[in-house]
């Protein structure tokens, strides 16, 4: 009798486990269309400056908790920014780098907290930008955390860039 019992819960742990992969794939799927990938062009400009640290999570604007799961960008890891002439190359390790151009960058701002992570006040820099897909325009926040520091990074993603306009940053509360 244990035995049989021992294989329904087995049976059951890898029911849910096949659940849960399917969920994230069609999840994923379903993201795809709304945020796709847009590889970094060949003349990007001049490199203003680059950023290492940790990619923590891509949400929609304003709803930390709705993870953006497309391709790569659905797990942390080692990534960065870098800052260009025409825009903005978002990296992480493994996965080919996403570009934004400054007509497509909302802004950068500090956060607190996004899916699964939370620091103390203010430790995520959060990069606000618009994908365009087939779905249309979707604004997504995408949260990084930098442990050199990150007012460097926050003036280079605010400041002027040829002939883009540049993004607002401001604190978290000024919304």
């Amino acid at each position: 009798m244990r035995w049989l019992v021992g294989l329904v819960i087995l049976l059951a742990v890898a029911a849910l486990f096949v659940a849960m992969v399917r969920t994230w794939r069609t999840r994923g799927r379903t993201q795809a269309a709304a945020a796709p990938p847009v590889p970094v062009p060949s003349d990007v400009g001049p490199e203003r400056g680059s950023w290492d640290g940790f990619y923590v999570a891509t949400t929609r604007a304003d709803e930390p908790l709705q993870r953006i799961v497309a391709g790569p960008w659905g797990f942390r890891g080692r990534g960065g920014v870098a800052v260009h002439d025409r825009g903005v190359v978002m990296t992480l390790a493994g996965a080919p780098d996403r570009f934004v151009a400054w007509r497509d960058l909302r802004g950068a701002d500090r956060a607190t907290s996004t899916i699964d992570r939370v620091v103390e006040p203010g430790g995520l820099v959060r990069l606000r930008w618009t994908a365009t897909g087939a779905d249309g325009a979707t604004d997504l926040d995408s949260y990084y955390r930098f442990p050199e520091g990150d007012t460097d990074v926050l003036a280079a993603l605010g400041g002027p860039r040829n002939d883009a306009t540049p993004p607002a940053t401001g604190d978290e509360g000024e919304r």
